[in-house]
C-alpha cells in the first residue's frame, strides 16, 4: 500500500508515544588512546561492566569505561584509537557509528579539549545535537558543550585524590544516563568521595561552569548549566543555558527533522493544504509531549507557518510586492519547493530551587 500523507501524524503519535522509551536514558561516547593490541576493532559499544574486555583496554581505560557506565546510561560507545591517535581521526569513526551522545575523551589533554569544543560548535551550526562534556577549557559559551572545572576529585575506590579532568567520562555517563528526563541537579556521584570545590561556586556557575559540590556527605552536582554565556533572548535565551533544556530542544528537533526528511520530503506537493496537514501533526505530537511532562501542558505549545520568513523569501526572489501581503495570503502561497515553519513551546524544568514563606501570627 503506499504511503498516504495523514500517515505522518501516526509516525509523531508513534513517537510522542515512545517518548519515554526513548529518552529514559541516552548514549556516552568515550574517545580513547589505547596501545593495547587486542582485537584490532576501533569501535565498541558496552551495555553493563561485565561486557568490557580486559584484554581490549589498559587498566586505566578500562575503569574510564565502567565509570560511565556506573551512571545507568543506554550504553556506552567507545572509540579507540592508538596512542597517538588523533581527535579528528576517532570523531571521524565515531559519527558513522552513532548519530547523537555525550562525548567525552579519557585522559584528555588542553588541546582535546580545546579541539572538541570547536568541533560541538562547528556541529551546533549544522543542527546536529552532539554534546561534550570538556575540561576547563576556555569559555565555550556554547549550549552543548559542558565545562568541568573541579581542580580536584576525590574518587571512593583506590585511586583516591585525581585531577578533576579525571571525571570527565563520569560526568558523561551521568548526564547520558539524565538525558530528558530529569535535571542533572542535585544528582549524587555515587563513586566521589569529595571534590575540591571552585573558590566561588556561584561565581563559577554563572560564567557556565560546571561545578560539584560537597553537601550532606556526598558529591553532587551543584547546577546542570552547560556553558552558554552569551544570550540574545530568542536563539540563545536564559533557559537554554540549562542541560534539561537543551535535550528536550534536541529531542524535538531531532525527532519532526527525521520525520519529515524519512517520510514527507520529496513525496507531497508543497501546497497549504499538505503543510497544513504536517503543521496538524506536529501540534499533536507537541500536545502529547505535554502529556508527559516535557512542555508545559497549560501552555498553548503550538507550530505554524513561519509568516516572516516565507514573506522574506518572496520578496528576496524579486515578488516585491509580498511586502504588502496579509498574513493568509503569504500563508497560502507556499514558497517554491521551501516548508518554512516556526513553533511556540515551553519546556519544563526540573524544580531546583524552593522558597518557603512561613507567616507567624
Amino acid at each position: 500500500m503506499s504511503v498516504t500523507l495523514p500517515s505522518i501524524e501516526v509516525i509523531f503519535r508513534q513517537l510522542a508515544a515512545s517518548f519515554v522509551s526513548r529518552s529514559e536514558r541516552g548514549i556516552a561516547a568515550l574517545i580513547l588512546r589505547d596501545a593495547t593490541e587486542g582485537s584490532g576493532e576501533s569501535f565498541f559499544r558496552f551495555g553493563d561492566a561485565t561486557q568490557v574486555p580486559e584484554d581490549e583496554f589498559t587498566a586505566a581505560n578500562q575503569q574510564y569505561i565502567k565509570d560511565a557506565l556506573s551512571f545507568g546510561p543506554l550504553r556506552v560507545s567507545v572509540v579507540k584509537v592508538g596512542a597517538s591517535g588523533t581527535l579528528a581521526d576517532a570523531l571521524a569513526i565515531l559519527v558513522q557509528k552513532e548519530q547523537t551522545g555525550w562525548i567525552t575523551v579519557c585522559g584528555g589533554t588542553t588541546q582535546d579539549w580545546s579541539d572538541l569544543s570547536s568541533w560541538i560548535k562547528a556541529r551546533e551550526k549544522e543542527q546536529k545535537s552532539w554534546k561534550a562534556v570538556c575540561y576547563n577549557t576556555t569559555a565555550p559559551d556554547c549550549m552543548h558543550i559542558v565545562n568541568l572545572v573541579n581542580p580536584k576529585v576525590t574518587f571512593g575506590d583506590a585511586r583516591g585524590e585525581v585531577e578533576g579532568s579525571q571525571y570527565a567520562p563520569s560526568l558523561a555517563g551521568l548526564l547520558a544516563a539524565c538525558n530528558v528526563l530529569r535535571g542533572a541537579t542535585g544528582y549524587v556521584c555515587g563513586n566521589l568521595a569529595a571534590v575540591e570545590e571552585p573558590e566561588d561556586v556561584n561565581a563559577a556557575v554563572g560564567a557556565g561552569k560546571f561545578v560539584l559540590v560537597n553537601e550532606d556527605d556526598q558529591v553532587k552536582v551543584g547546577v546542570d548549566v552547560n556553558s552558554l554565556t552569551t544570550t540574545n533572548g530568542s536563539t540563545q535565551t536564559e533557559d537554554m543555558k540549562y542541560i534539561e533544556t537543551v535535550e528536550a530542544m534536541d529531542l524535538m528537533r531531532d525527532d519532526i527533522t527525521n520525520t519529515f526528511r524519512t517520510d514527507y520530503r520529496g513525496k507531497y506537493k508543497n501546497t497549504t493544504a499538505n503543510q497544513m496537514l504536517l503543521l496538524a501533526a506536529i501540534n499533536g505530537y507537541f500536545r502529547d509531549l505535554g502529556d508527559e511532562n516535557v512542555l508545559d501542558p497549560t501552555y498553548d505549545n503550538t507550530a505554524g507557518v513561519d509568516v516572516t520568513s516565507q514573506r522574506n523569501a518572496w520578496i528576496d526572489s524579486g515578488k516585491a510586492e509580498a511586502a504588502e501581503w496579509d498574513d493568509g495570503k503569504v500563508i497560502s502561497t507556499p514558497y517554491k519547493r521551501t516548508v518554512f515553519l516556526g513553533g511556540d513551546v515551553k519546556i519544563l524544568g526540573s524544580m531546583t530551587d524552593l522558597r518557603f514563606v512561613v507567616a507567624l501570627m
